[in-house]
């Protein structure tokens, strides 16, 4: 203000000019300095520290957590470290701004006291305060909007994630196109609140744009009427510092918003904080035995334990009369031995594993008592589904133990492991992947052995370790529970092969209707045997080499089709949001909103540059008042032009980005959810769920506004270079040179900053990943008592992401602090410049010309950082794009008839079968018949090819050669959708979905409830009415089934089977986790219920005693094949199996009688 006023009251540059123009340059570059240092301060010493001890709790909190199963999967948690920690944070980050603002917002009064008076002071104030109600009211909506819009993005990724971690199950069922449906319903409520959101953020937008002009009206307008004059001084002056208050007053809603938002992040944290944890609330053993006095047992939930939980739950039934209770066990008595082997049986869904959770206090205690010989003791637990980290072979066996090499080799010898760790190139130091998914079910039990009998735990749980493993190696592990490694050790081990135990154990208890018996003679042990034990899988019995499961080479997996350039991904994406037209509209809009943004400020300037009075009463000065509100009037049209412009536009982009980001959501769900095996297999899950979650978002909420604000800083840019050009050369030369700068420390900036955010990317990564295993494991954890271990474990990948962080908010304040810098030197160049001229100029002149110059700094550093983040977000476009045009399975063919097939009849010829081109046939020229309505067992050794001949009847691999006919119909003739959904296929661990037993069973609500029902009492799963099973048709289903065991999983999915009844049945090993009671009941049930063609992949010899035909292959070729009396009669392969199986008398007399 001293320097424009300094100019009107003298005819040329005084000496107090120039000492005003430097102590602006001072103190402008003072300020910066400050800010960008207290905002790293901020961020370093308060933002970062507070979201790495949050993480750090709340995983903590997962590792002591109860393992409720009553609620399944609970992605609550893992919502918390991702958003809420973040969210949180950034507010502890920026809240020195409200104080900060108020002392900002008197110094401005002060100002504006001096600059205006009282009269306009006041009058610019009450118009801010007016505009003040407008902003907090639409950030209200807006808070509501996005709330309602969380709820139904986490609707949706749990659909997805669903939907992604079932697919191998949608394929088999032939659901693709219902489950892109349900993911797209839930898509379209996405969208349908995204509109409502938008518009919330728009009037936000467009009221930040509109409330400074209205301010700037009111202000200058009320000052021209009570003054009677306007200056330059004035004018400029008061262009700076209207926009601090309304900048100071708009910001505090904003503030209180973050407030209002940290404050819920804060309360969701404290919630799941309070959570109730799992105590081990279990006594110390006087014997040093694991014992049960008269317990009472149950799953855990989130209710109190004892008493007080027993009334919260009864409450809680009341509420919920049509949902069964948790499965309990009561009046348990039993003393287990000390240091010898214990055996644990019971049907399927008898209550094994419970008992097994209540020995790790991982379960409620209702009452009684559980014994343990310390309470600090430490179990080497193997589940019954094995829990492996993301680590090498190794690491997943020493499990954080020191390596004692002499002890490591015992432990492979005596788990089988020698011989698939020399298959596998880099050994024991090969990574297994999330889960363990590069191993086979049969390694991955060995190796989950093999960690509780290297750690030094005395007490071993062991659940069903041999459901997934063939006779020899079974043999093989059992002499490991029975040798050296084990001596001393108390073992508890809950199985169905309770003969292959019998020879070695001390005792055997039985649990039946919901409570346990035991018995410690061994006549009596042998007399309890009433039911024929489960025969062990036969598979390596043809081979002593159990192989490792095959993956394709690097050459031969499927990859992300690659655009031609990326060039080509923008046009993708561009095309998706309206093409030409579109870019064209929003570049015209765009250069009219900056163009008349730019032309109400040269109004202003253009007012004073008449160098009148505004003498408004004076009859001498009617011309030139006439004249001065001709501009006034000009200068609100303007204002009110830039108001609809930025709504226009931004309605323009959001209908854009809608438009692309339906558009490729759409496309790729459908390729993903159609894709081979073969990409399923060799894509981590990890990768495709952050595809349809995490990239998504970026495209829907900050892709285009990102481009947008990039765009308009650049056109910012080129009018500031204009107007210099065009005030002086000497200036535009200055812009010139201060943009290659700025385009020098820009490219040094980006190269810092991509490696830092591919950091920091990979570090939430990892914590995440580290965070969803260690949460799947927590029971596998706590009983091997290295708590402490994967804390500190999260300790480490913390600091790496701080460490990350740290350097990206380094850099990003270098960065600002170096293009405030630049903004400065502009300003004071520009204004020397002016002030040297000896061209006549006035100050509207000099104050338009520094109040673009001064905008150059925050244009330069806003598309420099949007640059950095558009390359983020187009880099996500690029992936969803890159699965947009996957090349998904050929869904086209001929159409079949309504009743295909009609006889069930399966022909296959000379069938040649690899997982791609330039791998080895798993399959060589098979070739066999099945006659209508006829059962067929396949057996083979693991890696013979058995599955593979399954998939192939679906289509799921290719064939390279030879043909199979359907009722003499070429199955690679018809439609993919005709053929899987009249074949009925059960894989060894199926996939249920979230929802009910209903729902589950008939997918389109079209069967009736009585059919429903007697599927379920078919399959001993009906409760009631004398039956042992535990479900009614609204008994809740987790995601998975992982409310229920897999033996439950696989009879849910053979009476859904028993619904469909369809001609054609493909089982692969589908009750290979059910008793064997249980399974003589289903085969006996399939045999009177059912008339169609049946092909089963054997587990038990025993199953395909009594089937037409049986089929041995070995090494992908058929070996034998011919009915079970013929194959014995030949005294071949299937001959030597059935004389090494425990049932050689049963198969022999079922097949020759």
């Amino acid at each position: 203000m001293r320097l424009l006023k300094s100019l009107e009251e003298n005819s040329g540059v005084t000496n107090s000019a120039w000492l005003w123009l430097i102590g602006i340059s001072i103190f402008s570059a003072t300020e910066t300095i400050l800010h960008h240092h207290l905002a790293w301060t901020q961020w370093s010493e308060m933002g970062i520290p507070i979201r790495a001890q949050l993480i750090m709790a709340i995983f903590s909190k997962v590792l002591r957590v109860k393992d409720s199963k009553e609620t399944g999967d609970k992605p609550e948690a893992i919502n918390l470290i991702s958003h809420d920690t973040l969210s949180f944070s950034k507010f502890t980050a920026v809240n020195y701004l409200f104080p900060f603002l108020c002392i900002k917002f008197l110094f401005v009064i002060l100002f504006l006291l001096r600059l205006l008076g009282w009269q306009s002071t006041v009058i610019a104030v009450l118009a801010t305060i007016g505009t003040a109600p407008v902003h907090t009211k639409v950030l209200k909506h807006e808070r509501a909007a996005k709330n309602k819009l969380t709820v139904a993005r986490d609707k949706k990724t749990k659909a997805v994630t669903e939907a992604m971690q079932a697919l191998r199950q949608i394929k088999f069922s032939a659901l693709e196109r219902q489950w892109e449906e349900c993911i797209e319903s839930c898509r379209q409520e996405e969208m349908s609140l995204m509109r409502r959101a938008f518009i919330a953020i728009n009037i936000r937008s467009v009221w930040k744009v509109a409330s400074p002009f209205i301010v700037a009206a009111a202000a200058i307008c009320s000052y021209a009427y009570t003054q009677n004059e306007v200056s330059s001084s004035i004018i400029f002056t008061m262009i700076e510092l209207l926009p601090q208050i309304q900048g100071t007053l708009g910001t505090v809603p904003t503030v209180l918003q973050d407030y209002y938002s940290a404050r819920s992040n804060a309360r969701r944290i404290e919630k799941y904080l309070k959570t109730p944890e799992m105590k081990r609330i279990l006594d110390v053993s006087p014997t040093g035995c694991v014992s049960f006095r008269d317990a009472h047992i149950a799953w855990p939930s989130d209710q109190k334990q004892g008493k007080q939980g027993i009334e919260e739950k009864q409450e809680k039934d009341e509420k919920k009369a049509s949902l069964p209770e948790r499965f309990e066990l009561h009046g348990l008595n039993v003393e287990f031995p000390r240091g010898e082997l214990s055996v644990i049986r019971g049907e399927t869904g008898s209550g094994k594993s419970l008992v097994l959770a209540a020995i790790l206090g991982e379960v409620d205690i209702l009452s009684g008592h559980i014994e343990i010989p310390s309470l600090n003791e430490k179990f080497g637990f193997v589940s019954q589904t094995p829990w492996l980290q993301n680590a090498t072979i190794k690491d997943n066996i020493l499990f954080g133990s020191a390596l004692d090499e002499t002890k490591y080799r015992k432990v492979l010898k005596a788990c089988v492991l020698e011989t698939d760790l020399a298959a596998l190139t880099k050994g024991d130091e090969t990574h297994i992947g999330l889960r363990g998914v590069k191993l086979s079910g049969g390694q991955r039990a060995r190796v989950s052995l093999a960690r509780a009998l290297y750690s030094n735990a005395q007490t071993l749980v062991l659940d069903d370790i041999f459901s997934a493993l063939d006779a020899h190696v079974s043999s093989e592990i059992f002499k490991a529970l029975t040798g050296e490694l084990s001596h001393g050790r108390t073992r508890i081990l809950a199985t169905h092969h309770v003969s292959l135990c019998l020879p070695h154990a001390k005792i055997v208890v039985q649990i039946k209707n919901n409570t346990m018996s035991s018995s410690l003679n061994p006549d009596m042990i042998e007399a309890s045997l009433d039911i024929v034990e489960p025969e062990i899988a036969i598979e390596t019995s043809l081979s002593t080499k159990e192989e490792p499961k095959k993956c394709a080479s690097d050459k031969s997996k499927v990859k992300m089709t690659k655009s031609e350039s990326d060039w080509e991904s923008c046009r993708s994406y561009f095309r998706a949001a309206g093409g030409v037209r579109f870019a064209t509209i929003y570049i015209l809009g765009l250069l009219g909103k900056q163009l008349t943004t730019t032309l109400t400020t040269w109004i202003l300037s253009h007012i004073n540059s008449r160098r009148s009075k505004i003498g408004m009463y004076d009859p001498e000065n009617i011309e030139v008042g006439n004249n001065l509100w001709y501009y006034l009037y000009m200068y609100l049209l303007g204002c009110l032009s830039a108001v609809i412009l930025e709504f226009l536009l931004n309605m323009h982009i959001f209908s854009g980005s809608l438009r692309a980001s339906q558009t490729l959501f759409r496309t790729m769900t459908s390729n993903v959810i159609r894709m081979p095996l073969l990409w399923l297999d060799n894509t981590p899950l990890g990768a495709i769920l952050r595809r349809f979650t995490v990239e998504t978002r970026q495209i829907d909420d900050n892709l285009l506004e990102t481009l947008s604000n990039f765009a308009n800083c650049l056109v910012k840019l080129v009018i500031v270079g204009c107007i210099g050009i065009q005030r002086s050369l000497f200036t535009g030369c200055l812009i010139a040179a201060l943009l290659f700068w700025c385009f020098q420390v820009s490219k040094g900036y980006v190269k810092a900053r991509n490696p830092v955010k591919r950091g920091e990317s990979e570090g939430n990564a990892e914590i995440l990943e580290y965070f969803t295993t260690a949460a799947a494991g927590v029971s596998t954890i706590r009983a091997f008592g290295v708590v402490d271990k994967f804390i500190d474990q999260m300790h480490s990948r913390i600091d790496d992401l701080s460490i990350a962080r740290r350097h990206f908010w380094i850099f990003n304040r270098w960065l600002g602090l170096q293009i405030s810098l630049m903004g400065i030197i502009l300003s004071s160049g520009t204004g020397f410049v002016l002030l040297s001229s000896k061209t006549v100029f006035d100050a509207s002149l000099v104050g338009f010309s520094l109040t673009f110059s001064m905008g150059f700094s925050h244009a330069t550093f806003t598309a420099v950082n949007n640059f950095g983040m558009l390359e983020s977000y187009m880099n996500a476009a690029m992936g969803i794009i890159s699965y947009s045009k996957l090349k998904a399975e050929e869904q086209g063919g001929n159409e079949v008839p309504t009743n295909w097939p009609s006889q069930g009849e399966v022909e296959v010829n000379q069938l040649n079968i690899s997982y791609s081109p330039d791998l080895p046939l798993i399959l060589k020229d098979i070739s066999f018949t099945v006659g209508a309505g006829q059962r067929i067992g396949i057996v083979g050794r693991t890696g013979a090819g058995k599955s593979s001949l399954t998939l192939a009847l679906l289509r799921l691999i290719n064939p390279r050669s030879g043909s199979i006919l359907i009722d003499g119909i070429d199955i690679s003739m018809i439609k993919l959708q005709s053929l899987r959904s009249k074949i009925a296929f059960i894989p060894q661990d199926p996939v249920l979905f979230s929802g009910t037993v209903r729902s589950n069973l008939d997918y389109f609500q079209e069967v009736p409830k009585d059919q429903l029902n007697e599927a379920l009492r078919h399959v001993k799963l009906l409760s009631g009415e004398g039956s042992k099973g535990l479900f009614t048709l609204d008994s809740p289903i987790s995601a998975g089934g992982a409310n229920i065991s897999q033996g439950q999983r696989q009879l849910l999915c053979l009476a859904r089977i028993l619904i469909r009844d369809p001609k054609i049945v493909i089982l692969d090993e589908a009750t290979s986790a059910v008793d064997n009671e249980t399974d003589s009941w289903i085969q006996d049930t399939i045999r009177t219920q059912f008339n169609g063609t049946f092909i089963v992949v054997a587990h038990r010899l025993r199953t395909i005693a009594c089937f037409d035909k049986v089929i041995v292959i070995d090494d992908g070729r058929i070996e034998e094949i011919g009915s079970p009396a013929e194959l014995l009669r030949a005294k071949g392969l299937f001959y030597d199996l059935v004389q090494k199986s425990q049932d050689k008398e049963f198969v022999t007399n079922s097949a020759l009688k």
